[in-house]
């Protein structure tokens, strides 16, 4: 029961459906939402339905969002409420998360939840696409329409037609394509609306449910297996009453089985090949996925999540098919990073903002001497007015060089976890151990996606770091021997590793100049 009432939490998060019905605007659903998980965990807790176990990336991520916390009381005490309410809110979610999806069951229903809104989002995005352009009215202070747009019914091809007669005097008029939901593109790029208003964290999120998607089609496979195993086994009528006390009757006559006819087969259709039909024809509905979320992606020209799209698919063709699964990739590859991403003076002065963005995060950690200027507060203290696009010098930006180590600790912990259960000598059901190596491939996507995102507070991020907590109590559960621990030594190799990037990240901005 509390799986999934926590897989409705991360729904009314990612999708936000109070924003564009005005019924449910003004209803706090978030909050009642996750008032009712706690209810739910209390009672499958007394029901002994949960067992509660405390994974070690959770230690990690309740101290990095505390510090985080701490660092914006100490250097902005004005902002620690607001800042202080959106960490709550992750941690909220996170921990949600991490307990009450803590089973097989529960796995499921949280991989079937993401995957549903990813393939809605993208749905969503793929018909801003063929919408014709139309003058949209943004926020007067949001120049860059990165907030929400309000079409005003009139048609147009560029910027300049939107502000030939307009029914607002000096509006910030933008000409792009609506979509259902009451979104729009930025720029031409599809998007959702919210926290996935930017087409490369849409993009990310979507590239990162892919592994989730196959699993659950795996599961459906296995699923049929066991009933045609079972299906082999004689009925409880046939079988024979077992022995009992005193002389045994005789068995009644059987009838005669009646002749089976063999059906003859063309010469080549062979069982196997008729089995390899069935099956190719049971992967479409997750082809079909895959294939959505990757027109997205392209419609979405985001280079990063190409990038993730690519990665996540590689590795689970590699993880499947072996060799054949490489062979795939490379068909799958060039394509789609010829079509993909953006290219001329849009990405050069994209790689230009970025590298200066990097420069203004290094002077943070100078100046502030490693303790970070505070959660949140990076686009304040910045001249462009953004983030640092880079989630690990974000965190040491932010939280100092404290914060960035545990920032480091709770990605690792939350990988090393499934790729324990995955690879490790536990002995678990088949549910967890298929979603073991599905959620380490989300998060190896997640950790390449973030080196060019900010997400360092982000619930969908923290949504997968929840399932990898929840796979440990799923794992626990079904195996008491199953212990994942972070070493000392592991620890500071993590922190070690994170220094050298922030060395080897400060040298290549000296030499770009």
């Amino acid at each position: 029961m509390a799986a999934w009432v926590v897989c409705a939490l991360c729904a009314l998060v990612i999708i936000k459906p109070q924003e564009f019905i005005p019924e449910l605007s003004g209803i706090p659903l978030v909050h009642a939402a996750f008032g009712l998980t706690l209810l739910c965990v209390a009672l499958d807790v007394v029901w002994r339905r949960l067992r509660p176990t405390l994974a070690p990336q959770v230690v990690y991520a309740i101290a990095f969002l505390a510090w985080a916390a701490l660092t914006t009381a100490l250097k902005r005490p004005a902002a620690l409420e607001e800042r202080g309410m959106q960490l709550a809110t992750v941690a909220g979610v996170f921990l949600a998360v991490a307990f009450a999806a803590a089973s097989p069951r529960g796995l499921r229903a949280l991989a079937i939840t993401l995957v549903g809104c990813a393939v809605l989002t993208s749905g969503v995005a793929i018909v801003q696409s063929f919408q014709p352009y139309g003058c949209m009215l943004a926020a007067p202070d949001d120049w860059a329409g990165r907030g929400e747009l309000e079409p005003d019914g009139r048609r147009c091809e560029s910027n300049l037609d939107c502000r030939k007669d307009p029914p607002v005097p000096d509006g910030n008029y933008r000409c792009e394509r609506p979509g259902p939901l009451g979104t729009s593109t930025i720029d031409g790029r599809v998007r959702y609306r919210g926290s996935l208003a930017d087409p490369n964290e849409l993009s990310l999120m979507a590239g990162m449910s892919i592994p989730l998607a196959i699993a659950l089609a795996e599961g459906r496979a296995a699923a049929r297996a066991l009933r045609r195993l079972r299906g082999g086994h004689p009925r409880p009528a046939d079988r024979e009453p077992p022995a009992g006390p005193g002389p045994r009757a005789p068995a009644p006559p059987r009838a005669p089985a009646p002749p089976r006819v063999a059906t003859a087969l063309p010469l080549l259709l062979t069982d196997r090949l008729l089995s390899r039909v069935a099956a190719a024809l049971r992967a479409l509905p997750v082809a079909a996925v895959i294939a959505a979320i990757g027109a997205m992606v392209v419609m979405a020209r985001s280079r990063s999540g190409l990038i993730v799209y690519l990665a996540v698919l590689g590795l689970s063709f590699i993880r499947r098919s072996g060799t054949l699964g490489v062979v795939a990739a490379c068909f799958v590859g060039p394509p789609m990073l010829l079509l993909g991403g953006r290219s001329g003076d849009e990405a050069s002065e994209s790689s230009e903002e970025r590298v200066a963005l990097l420069r203004e995060a290094f002077e943070m950690i100078r100046r502030t001497k490693g303790i970070g200027v505070g959660a949140g507060l990076f686009g304040d203290e910045s001249s462009f007015g953004l983030t640092a696009h880079n989630s690990y010098v974000l965190a040491a930006a932010e939280t100092g060089l404290m914060g960035m180590c545990l920032f480091a600790l709770v990605l690792y912990a939350s990988l090393k976890v499934p790729l324990a259960i995955w690879l490790g000598d536990v002995e678990v059901g088949p549910a967890t151990r298929r979603f073991a190596p599905a959620i380490f491939v989300s998060l190896c996507g997640a950790l390449i996606g973030i080196f060019f995102l900010s997400w360092a507070y982000k619930d969908v991020l923290y949504m997968v770091l929840g399932a990898s907590a929840a796979l440990y109590g799923a794992a626990r559960a079904e195996d008491g021997r199953a212990s994942v621990r972070v070493s000392a030594r592991e620890a500071a190799l993590v922190c070690g590793a994170m220094f050298a990037v922030l060395v080897s990240l400060n040298i290549l901005l000296r030499i770009l100049g």
